[in-house]
Formats: C-alpha cells, sequence, structure tokens
C-alpha cells in the first residue's frame, strides 16, 4: 500500500510538471484572436466545470466543447490555456484547490494537447469551424476524450489497483455523452464568434450554461430525491424482522445501499463488552471473533462517548474493521447503547454527508435490534420451563422433531433417554414442595452439566425429564445415562431423601422413526427399569418382548 501510494504521487508530480511545461512552451500566447476572446473561453470554461452535471458519483460537463471552440477560433495555444483555466480557477471559486487541482489541470492540458495531432493531421486548422472539417473536429473530441480517461486510468490502477477500472466505467460512460455534446457545441461557438462577432457569442453563451445550471438541479434535485427513497427503504426494512440474526444482516445488507464499503461488522454490547454479532465483506477471523472492551480502540471509544468517529488508514486500533478508512457508528435505543456499526473502506473517507444517512439509519437500526432482543428473550422463556430451566415438554418435542428430520435426511443416529426420580413423592412429603422444587432444580442442572453441548434436556412432566442425544447409538446412550444416575446419585447424596433415577432409553430407528414412538419406547423402558427396583438404565433391547411392545400400566413413585 505505501509502495503503490509512492508511485501514485510520482505519478501525480510528473504529469503536473509536464502540464505545466508543455503549457509555458506552447501556450505562452494566447493564440490567433483577441486576448478578450481568450479570457471569455476561459471564463466559459470555469462556468462549464461549475455547473457540471452530476449523476451518482460521477458527473460530466461540456468543458470539452469550449476547448474546441478555443481551438477552432484561437489555435492550439489558446486551447492548452482554457483547458487549464476550466479546471484550476473552478476548483478555486469552489475553495477546494489541492494537488488535485494542479493534476487535473495539467491533465486536461495534456489530453488538449495529443487531441490536437490528429486534428491537425486530418487538415484541421484555425478557423476551420465549418462542417467541412467535421472530421478533424470529431477527432479531437473523441482523441481529448481518450487522453484524458487514460491518464485518469492510470491514476486509478495505481491507487487501487486494477479493480478500480471496472468501477470506473460509469464515469467514462458519462464522459463520453458530455464528448459527444462538445462537438456540437464547440463548432456552434466558433460558428458564432467567426460570424457574428464577440458580443453575440457572449450572448449565446448565456444560455447554454443556463441551461447546463437548470439540468445541474434538476440531476442534484432527482439525486436528493432517489437517496430520501433510498433512506426510506433501508430504514423501513431493517425493521421488517423480529429474528436477531436477520435483523442483524438486514443492517449490513441496507447500509450498503447508503454508502459504498468494503468491510463491516455490527457489534452488541454486552455489559461492559462489545461482541461481534454479524459482519460482510473484507473482515478478518480476529475481527470477527474478538470482543472489543468499552472504552479500547474506535469501536469502544464510540460505544463510550456515543458520537461517531472517522479514523484514517494509520490509526491501526484493536476493534476497527481494518486498514483504510474507518467510521464506527453507536446504535442507540434512546440514550441506551445497544450496539455499535463498523464499516471500512479504502478510499475515499466516508463524507458527512454519508455519515448523516447512516446516522438515521442507526436510530432505527438500534430499535430494530432492540425489538429483536426482547423478543428473543420472550421466544427464549416460552421454550423453557419456568421451574428447571430446561427446555419444556413442547420445545423437547420440537427440537426431537428436528433432530430425527436429520437423522432421515443424512442417515445419522440417535437416542432418546427417559429419566424419572425414585423416591420424589418422599422428598416432597418429608421436606414439602418448596424443597422439592428446590431438589428438582438442581437435578435438572445436574443433568445438564453431565451430557453434551449439542445434546437436548427438558422436563417431559412432574419429576420426568427426558434427554435427545444426536448422533448417538445405544452403547453411547447407556454410557450417558449411566453417567447421569451416578451424577443424580452424587448430588443428592447429602439430601434427607436421597434421590435416584430410572432411565428407559430407546434408539432410532429400532424402536421408532417418529418423536411419539420413541418417547413412547424410552417411557417404556423407563417404567420396567422402576418396576426392577430403580437406580438403574435399561434400553428397549434389554426389555422381555411383553414390556417392549405394551403400553406402560403403572405410575411413577
Amino acid at each position: 500500500m505505501e509502495r503503490g501510494n509512492r508511485s501514485l504521487t510520482l505519478y501525480r508530480w510528473f504529469i503536473i510538471l509536464l502540464g505545466a511545461a508543455f503549457l509555458a512552451l506552447i501556450g505562452s500566447g494566447q493564440g490567433r484572436g483577441s486576448l478578450a476572446l481568450f479570457l471569455f473561453f476561459c471564463a466559459l470554461a470555469v462556468g462549464t466545470e461549475l455547473t457540471r452535471v452530476p449523476s451518482g458519483s460521477v458527473s460530466f460537463s461540456l468543458g470539452s466543447g469550449v476547448v474546441l471552440a478555443a481551438l477552432l477560433c484561437q489555435g492550439v495555444p489558446a486551447a492548452l490555456g482554457v483547458a487549464a483555466a476550466g479546471q484550476l480557477l473552478a476548483d478555486v471559486a469552489e475553495r477546494r484547490l489541492s494537488l488535485d487541482s494542479a493534476f487535473n489541470s495539467a491533465q486536461a492540458v495534456l489530453a488538449a494537447l495529443a487531441a490536437a495531432v490528429p486534428y491537425h493531421f486530418l487538415g484541421g486548422t484555425p478557423g476551420g469551424s465549418s462542417l467541412a472539417f467535421l472530421l478533424p473536429q470529431a477527432a479531437f473530441v473523441v482523441s481529448y476524450f481518450l487522453a484524458n480517461n487514460v491518464l485518469v486510468g492510470v491514476a486509478l490502477v495505481l491507487e487501487r489497483g486494477t479493480a478500480a477500472l471496472a468501477e470506473n466505467r460509469l464515469l467514462v460512460g458519462w464522459d463520453f455523452l458530455g464528448t459527444l455534446l462538445s462537438l456540437p457545441t464547440g463548432v456552434f461557438l466558433a460558428q458564432v464568434y467567426q460570424l457574428l462577432g464577440l458580443t453575440p457569442l457572449v450572448v449565446a453563451a448565456i444560455p447554454l450554461l443556463t441551461l447546463s445550471y437548470i439540468w445541474q438541479l434538476y440531476a442534484r434535485v432527482r439525486a436528493a430525491n432517489e437517496e430520501i427513497v433510498a433512506l426510506y427503504t433501508a430504514t423501513s426494512s431493517v425493521g421488517t424482522s423480529i429474528d436477531l440474526s436477520t435483523t442483524l444482516n438486514e443492517i449490513l445488507t441496507q447500509a450498503r445501499r447508503l454508502v459504498r464499503y468494503d468491510g463491516g461488522l455490527v457489534y452488541l454490547v454486552d455489559e461492559e463488552t462489545l461482541i461481534p454479532a454479524a459482519s460482510e465483506g473484507a473482515v478478518t477471523d480476529l475481527q470477527r471473533h474478538c470482543a472489543v472492551p468499552l472504552g479500547q480502540g474506535l469501536v469502544g471509544r464510540v460505544g463510550v462517548t456515543h458520537h461517531a468517529e472517522l479514523a484514517s488508514a494509520g490509526a491501526a486500533e484493536k476493534g476497527g474493521a481494518g486498514s483504510g478508512c474507518r467510521l464506527a457508528l453507536p446504535l442507540l435505543a434512546g440514550e441506551r447503547l445497544v450496539g455499535v456499526l463498523a464499516l471500512e473502506r479504502e478510499k475515499p473517507p466516508f463524507s458527512p454527508h454519508e455519515v448523516q444517512f447512516l446516522a438515521i439509519l442507526g436510530g432505527q437500526a438500534a430499535s430494530a435490534l432492540e425489538n429483536a432482543r426482547l423478543y428473543s428473550e420472550v421466544a427464549a422463556l416460552a421454550r423453557l420451563d419456568p421451574l428447571t430451566g430446561v427446555y419444556n415438554r413442547r420445545a423437547l418435542v420440537e427440537a426431537l422433531t428436528g433432530e430425527l428430520a436429520r437423522c432421515r435426511r443424512y442417515g445419522t443416529k440417535l437416542c432418546v433417554l427417559m429419566v424419572d426420580l425414585d423416591n420424589f413423592k418422599a422428598v416432597n412429603d418429608a421436606c414439602g414442595h418448596p424443597a422439592g422444587d428446590a431438589v428438582l432444580k438442581r437435578i435438572a442442572a445436574c443433568i445438564a452439566s453431565s451430557v453434551r453441548s449439542i445434546d437436548v434436556v427438558g422436563r417431559y412432566g412432574g419429576d420426568e425429564l427426558a434427554i435427545v442425544l444426536p448422533e448417538a447409538g445405544p452403547l453411547e446412550a447407556y454410557q450417558v445415562a449411566e453417567r447421569v444416575r451416578r451424577a443424580v446419585r452424587e448430588a443428592t447424596q447429602e439430601e434427607p431423601c436421597q434421590v435416584t433415577t430410572s432411565i428407559g432409553i430407546a434408539a432410532y430407528p429400532q424402536q421408532g422413526e417418529e418423536a411419539g414412538e420413541l418417547l413412547a419406547a424410552a417411557d417404556r423402558a423407563m417404567y420396567y427399569a422402576k418396576r426392577q427396583g430403580g437406580d438403574r438404565a435399561l434400553t428397549c433391547a434389554q426389555l422381555p418382548p411383553a414390556a417392549a411392545a405394551g403400553p406402560r400400566d403403572g405410575g411413577s413413585a
């Protein structure tokens, strides 16, 4: 990157010095005709640049038409001077004079000089503004267009690589449209001067600039309307889902509708830390998985100050979205921080206009995230048993049904464990139901800590709990059942009434292919284990035929 910047700087200075040298050597005089005419063409060139017609990120002007008129009326020296003045003085008038201004001015000089070669080669001469000289006139504007875009293309490749050429195709298209309009414009201006003189030329230029200005205003109003529509669409879209993951991805998608970025991250606040929750584009694994403490780095600072911040490529801080121009924007629901949106791109820096639009999107995004978070919490509570904190019966059956669908699709194994607490009625009778509830809650936590993270634990009813073991056969399920049985026995050995477990094991597809069939089979095996004295685990394969096939014919003690 540093070598590319050095090459770009050298190239820009080379073009500036080369353009200045040719301007000094060839354009030192305004050519044939009066100084007043030359100054008028310079002023007209500045006017056409100031009334450039924008279209999205590109624009075009009739400046090359004025350069052509200067060539036809006064020759190459005047054309070079007009080309340079149009670019440079327009930036002065708009108070944005910079090294880019000098580069653009020198670029225009070189493009005009290069275009003058085919013009003269095809027989063009100063004063040749009639239709008889249409071929050299067309050759001039086309060559001016090509030389100008070659010089710009080299600068873009040095700055952003060859990919920038694809991004510049729209600009080239609009520039070519300006070139096509410049041919009749330049010929018209030259004809008016040569047939009627300077005063009519000035009068003819007024409606030309007025039309260009009106077109510019229309384009700006249309662009503003398109921005408002895009902003409305973006802010409306981020609130269409109450799913947290969908909302996070939608924020990044809609942010891309408003601004161009290379990499984006959405962080969610978790106490004193910002957690990466969604990413898009060029984001490293470290950034995608690395939490950022509040107050640390660009993202962390924004989480504390609640104000958007920009950072340059040199400010390499933890929590940023990589190198380049970076923006971190707080997502605030009222005064409360919900998260941070971090965007990054190589160039150009994010403009105040873009930051303002993203801030509006951020306000809506924060509300959408808050709604999605609340919905997720309510949905999670609706799936949990309020006493034990494990899945309730409905969520358990849904999880089992989903796992069975996966088993059918991929041909994997699955087992279901039905766990019943022995002697639990004695705990309630001896210590009371509040104590029994506390014991049941502790046993559920003990069981959940004894299985894998992919396993599902749920309260099936009363003092019965069920465990779904994905990708486990009967042997693995029996080992899990024994581990659970020993863990529960050890966890309650200090209780006034020690609690043991009877566990039944059913396997897919041996004991059934549907959730109801497996749960019923595991229930029969559990009940048979209880009838054998409890404190044991049995698979359906260990049951006698009558017990394996018949319905459960008793209750639990």
